[in-house]
């Protein structure tokens, strides 16, 4: 545990723009590709990203909660996920690993193109926010990725059809949420108050991602 304190601390001097790339690239993941095999790994590298950007305005081992609770988050929705598509393949329905080898290449292109063209508009009104209205604090970095991650889950959730995803773009919601929120109290006790809310968010999201599994498709 101290290792990773001490990793965590190390990283947050790094500049904040490789690590503001690195939200706003597991962002632009998790928007364009649906299956769960590739977001939630996306979805662990961003908690660990927003775990460094905290440790930034408070202590690196209360930052280590969130990347802790992210992996907790995350391995809980990938057995759910897994439950999810045996229950579908036992219905002869398509499963992310299907998806994953067997690409349907004549339709990636138009359905990337679109929630592409969405991102990019949501990507440059977080960042036109960003820059007109600034959340308060003295971490500006921390502001706009807090907008970035906002946008873009809301964006997700929007353009969701199944439950899992539409989960991952409240948790990133949530995680906008902290990083707007803990400049303003950096204490123990909000971390742990928002990690405890991801990790009843994560458990209500794999029932409805069990739940989806057991309500076939129309034909």
């Amino acid at each position: 545990m101290t290792d990773l304190v001490q990793l965590i601390a190390q990283l947050a001097q790094l500049a904040a723009g490789p690590l503001l790339i690195g939200l706003v690239g597991t962002s632009l993941v998790m928007v364009l590709i649906r299956n769960w095999r590739i977001t939630l790994p996306a979805l662990i590298l961003q908690y660990a990203l927003v775990g460094v950007m905290l440790a930034r305005v408070t202590q690196p081992a209360v930052a280590l909660i969130t990347p802790l609770t992210g992996v907790l988050i995350s391995l809980s929705l990938s057995i759910a996920a897994q439950r999810a598509d045996n229950e579908r393949a036992t219905r002869g329905e398509s499963i992310a690993i299907e998806r994953v080898k067997h690409v349907a290449w004549q339709s990636v292109p138009a359905q990337v193109l679109l929630r592409a063209v969405a991102a990019t508009l949501t990507l440059t009104a977080a960042f036109g926010v960003a820059v007109n209205f600034p959340l308060p604090g003295s971490a500006r970095e921390l502001g706009l990725a807090a907008y970035v991650l906002l946008a873009c889950g809301a964006l997700i959730i929007a353009i969701a059809s199944e439950a899992l995803n539409g989960g991952i773009g409240l948790l990133m919601i949530i995680s906008g949420i902290e990083l707007g929120y803990t400049p303003l109290e950096p204490s123990l006790s909000v971390v742990i108050l928002l990690g405890l809310m991801n990790l009843l968010v994560g458990v209500a999201i794999a029932y409805l991602t069990l739940a989806d599994a057991n309500s076939p498709k129309p034909a």
